[in-house]
């Protein structure tokens, strides 16, 4: 290889060597001694393979001639290079120099930026930090709200204002603002109560005065209680006004049963005490006078006087509803030795009625009547109610079949006549009865629908309770399919079963259809 060609002659070589420091070329240095002739060759066909050197070669160019125009130009561009470097040195200082400012400006904004990153660090965890103390003092907020209603709540109930102070002490227990203050008492009372069962220390701050005014209630209630019921006792009086008035107050008593029972116990023992003797004496003297009279002045005073019964049957549920709290034998006894005289009293009044008939819807409209006050108040299971339910009930079913008997009476009749026989086996004892059954087979068949008009119109006229004349019917239409389907099942047997009369029958769920229709509804 000719190095002309890339570095001129000696004298430009010697130049360059002079300007440019020698080079280190390690394994690549060719004048060590270390330099391998195999790679000799290897560079040589390198240089071999390069286009310039083909294109040489192959047009049969000098290439010691073309090594010197290489290096003359060489020497013109680096020679062109260094007056361009020349001119531009003041740009190159000066762009140096901006280099060097823009490395101590960045170095700055750099420091900027790490305080900026720090202190947004800072930041973000100063806010994480103020995150969870607004989400604690939410917390607090919410807890003291709640803790807030239910104090409110508390601190209302155990204030006792002057106001029922005042009233409590002062006012009459008839004015209404007496009555409201009980009521506001009674409530802090419950509460006081509820309070200490959880063992609350501030219940100990009212308990004292809660309890000052509540006996003090309890002293003008009972006073005021008992001036009444010692009103009944004056002769000629009108008790029904003073009960009346004690039924406006009914609330004193509700107060005195849940806050003193012995109190309660005391009047209440005292009422009925009191009214006792009253009802007892009224009835006496009443029963005395009516049984003194014939039939026509006994009605009449009756009819006068409904109220006798009516009074029995309400101071009875009253005395009863009482007594199924406040559970007293005496009481009871004297209720049922009463009872026993109010039934032996109306069994008297209804005898002087020339008919049965009469006579029953006569009990019956009494027992109604008392049964029906009695279950307004006492218990449907009580002595008093069990015993006028027992009462109604029988006569009820008697004067069904005292109804019955005039229109279908021949029926019935044989009916039970034969039911009777077909028991002991001699129900041939009939057989010869054909012409009775065909008279009574063709009377039913012709008659009942205006026969059964005529006794519902009949009942609903003799009894006053429209429930009452409605239940009776149809217990009598119940009673009448009875007897009917009895009558169908006799003429089914052998000793009937060839009459030629049984086609005339009533077919039986036809009757009941028809029955229904007569069903009044009230």
């Amino acid at each position: 290889v000719d190095y002309r060609r890339y570095g001129g002659g000696a004298d430009s070589r010697s130049g360059a060597l002079e300007a440019v420091p020698a080079l280190n070329l390690g394994d690549l240095d060719i004048t060590t001694d270390e330099f391998i002739l195999d790679e000799v060759d290897i560079h040589i066909q390198a240089n071999l393979e390069d286009d310039l050197v083909k294109e040489a070669l192959k047009t049969g160019v000098d290439l010691r001639q073309y090594s010197k125009q290489v290096e003359t130009e060489l020497q013109r561009i680096e020679q062109a290079s260094i007056k361009d470097y020349i001119k531009e040195s003041q740009n190159i200082a000066s762009l140096h120099n901006q280099i060097t400012a823009c490395d101590s400006i960045l170095e700055r904004m750099e420091g900027m930026l790490s305080s900026f990153q720090s202190d947004l660090s800072s930041i973000s965890s100063e806010i994480q930090t103020l995150q969870q103390q607004s989400v604690s003092m939410n917390l607090r907020l919410k807890n003291r709200q709640a803790v807030r209603s239910q104090l409110s709540q508390l601190v209302d109930e155990l204030v006792v204002p002057s106001t029922m102070i005042s009233v409590i002490l002062d006012s009459p227990v008839t004015e209404q603002e007496f009555l409201e203050q009980l009521h506001e008492l009674n409530s802090k009372i419950n509460y006081a109560k509820e309070l200490s069962f959880r063992e609350t220390l501030a219940c100990s701050d009212i308990q004292d005065i809660v309890d000052r005014l509540k006996m003090k209630a309890v002293s003008k209630i009972r006073e005021f209680i008992l001036q009444k019921i010692y009103s009944f006792r004056k002769p000629m009086t009108n008790y029904q006004i003073p009960q009346n008035t004690l039924l406006k107050f009914r609330f004193f008593y509700q107060f005195l049963l849940a806050n003193e029972r012995t109190v309660a116990k005391e009047i209440r023992d005292e009422y009925v005490d009191t009214m006792s003797k009253i009802y007892f004496s009224y009835f006496k003297s009443y029963s005395g006078r009516l049984l003194k009279f014939r039939l026509r002045h006994a009605v009449y005073l009756f009819i006068s006087k409904p109220h006798i019964t009516r009074r029995y049957a309400e101071f009875s549920s009253a005395v009863v509803s009482i007594n199924q709290t406040f559970p007293n034998e005496r009481t009871i006894a004297l209720l049922g030795q009463l009872q026993v005289e109010v039934e032996n009293f109306v069994l008297k009044m209804a005898a002087e009625f020339p008919s049965r008939r009469d006579q029953l819807i006569f009990l019956i409209n009494n027992y109604d009547m008392m049964l029906g006050v009695l279950m307004e108040r006492a218990a449907d299971d009580s002595k008093e109610v069990e015993g006028f339910q027992q009462l109604l009930l029988a006569r009820t079913q008697e004067f069904i079949e005292e109804i019955l008997s005039p229109p279908f009476g021949g029926m019935i009749t044989f009916v039970k006549e034969s039911e009777a026989l077909m028991e002991k086996g001699q129900l041939d004892k009939l057989r010869t009865d054909e012409a009775r059954i065909t008279q009574l087979v063709r009377g039913f068949s012709s008659s009942w629908k205006q026969s059964v008009e005529a006794l519902s119109q009949d009942v609903m006229r003799s009894f006053t309770n429209f429930k009452n004349g409605t239940s009776i019917i149809q217990g009598a239409l119940t009673q009448l399919i009875q007897y009917y389907h009895g009558f169908h099942k006799v003429l089914s047997q052998p000793t009937f079963r060839s009459l030629a009369v049984r086609s005339e029958l009533i077919n039986l769920h036809h009757l009941m259809v028809e029955v229904k229709k007569h069903k009044p509804n009230f």
